[in-house]
């Protein structure tokens, strides 16, 4: 039986699917009308999707999701614009498929774990996104890379979005790894006991509940109230969104360690609204995965700079917990891999072998971002910041080889 590790904040309690899509079709059936009874509006030749994305602009990933639309539209030349749609103003976290299927958006960035029971076999391989190395940005451009192949190649993921209605443009793993932001000191493994952590889902309850811990779940929309208000002692999360989010604002104690990642995301659209293009704009829609990762992963970049070198402005105290903390946490992903193989969700019919791949394809792109020169011998933003020429500037890093190398290999596309 799967534990409720849910917690919804009183003052930011979700709208249940009859509320949220009543209101919004109300609000929204002028442009409906228009679109034909579905999400996307055609107007002689020009295809409009509506694109919602849960952050607003500055944000890295609401950033990354216009680059993507602005670099569709052009390679289009116009034929396949986008409308979009910021802070889940039209849906709910856990109500985007919904309002896919009900013509209200034609593309969002879905979050599985708003409704696990939703994607099973996503939710399933999410406690295996900690195969990557420890080193930034190698590890995260690892993982991105791994993730993409894998999905692609496999088809693995497809059946939980398919049964809703809604289909992948790109399956993302987008952090390399979780750490902490605790209101108190963490440096040893009883340090944990009884603290109330902020996880992202059922992947990361038992890795705290090792350590001692109690597992919280809060919903991206609400995490900054949870820290704020104490109702969590620690968020898991990790640097970029420390900083993005204002985490870092209300001080505390970064604990370095490496939890397991998010391999969730996702850029998606309606099978509807995908029918209705054409074969071309369809594949400019995948070529438009490139200038998605460039956006956010420079964004990235920028980001954990800015953490490490500037969160003690903040009142952020870097703390360093002892060794024994994390030799307990990879002890506990020694075990994990066995334990998913032997408790695959109904429609993985080799769970063994699919795990296998997903290793492989993490060693494969392991060994892809070493041969593109990235450093894979430190496991710290410390060490990575002293890796830089100048570690006083923001860094810049060429990561068109990389995207060349996930355009060939993923999609098919010749960078050239």
């Amino acid at each position: 039986m799967r534990r409720d590790t849910t917690t919804i904040l009183p003052s930011t309690r979700r709208r249940r699917r009859a509320s949220v899509l009543g209101a919004t079709l109300a609000s929204m059936a002028l442009v409906t009308a228009c679109a034909g009874g579905g999400g996307t509006a055609s107007d002689g030749g020009t295809t409009t999707l509506k694109f919602q994305d849960i952050y607003a602009p500055g944000n890295a990933f609401a950033d990354a999701s216009q680059a993507y639309a602005d670099a569709v539209t052009e390679a289009t030349d116009g034929d396949v614009k986008f409308e979009m749609f910021w802070s889940n103003s039209v849906a709910a976290t856990d109500e985007l498929a919904a309002a896919m299927n009900d013509g209200l958006l034609d593309m969002g960035r879905v979050q599985p774990p708003a409704t696990p029971a939703d994607f099973p076999t996503v939710d399933w391989l999410s406690s295996a996104s900690f195969l990557n190395t420890g080193a930034f940005p190698a590890g995260l451009l690892q993982k991105i890379g791994a993730h993409l192949e894998f999905a692609k190649d496999t088809g693995a993921l497809d059946g939980d979005l398919e049964k809703l209605g809604i289909r992948y443009i790109a399956p993302m793993a987008l952090v390399q790894q979780y750490d902490l932001l605790c209101k108190k000191p963490i440096t040893s493994v009883d340090d944990f006991k009884g603290r109330k952590i902020r996880i992202a889902g059922e992947a990361w309850a038992d890795e705290v509940e090792n350590l001692g811990a109690n597992p919280v779940t809060l919903l991206p929309e609400e995490i900054y109230e949870g820290y704020q208000r104490g109702i969590v002692d620690c968020v898991m999360t990790y640097p970029a969104h420390y900083v993005l989010s204002g985490l870092w604002e209300l001080g505390g104690h970064y604990v370095p360690l490496q939890f397991n990642g998010w391999n969730q995301d996702g850029v998606t659209i309606s099978n509807s609204a995908w029918d209705d293009l054409d074969e071309a704009s369809q594949d400019e829609m995948y070529a438009g995965v490139r200038a998605w990762l460039k956006s956010f992963v420079e964004a990235q970049i920028q980001v954990y700079w800015e953490f490490a070198t500037q969160a003690g402005e903040h009142g952020v105290t870097f703390d360093k917990p002892d060794a024994a903390v994390q030799e307990k946490i990879s002890g506990f992903h020694d075990t994990v891999l066995d334990d998913m193989a032997a408790n695959a969700p109904e429609g993985v019919e080799d769970p063994e072998a699919l795990l296998d791949d997903y290793e492989a394809a993490h060693e494969k792109w392991l060994g892809i971002v070493e041969d593109l020169g990235f450093a894979t011998d430190y496991t710290t933003l410390d060490d990575f910041v002293a890796s830089l020429d100048d570690p006083t500037q923001a860094p810049e890093i060429d990561l068109d080889p990389w995207l060349d190398t996930v355009m060939s290999e993923v999609f098919d596309i010749d960078p050239s």
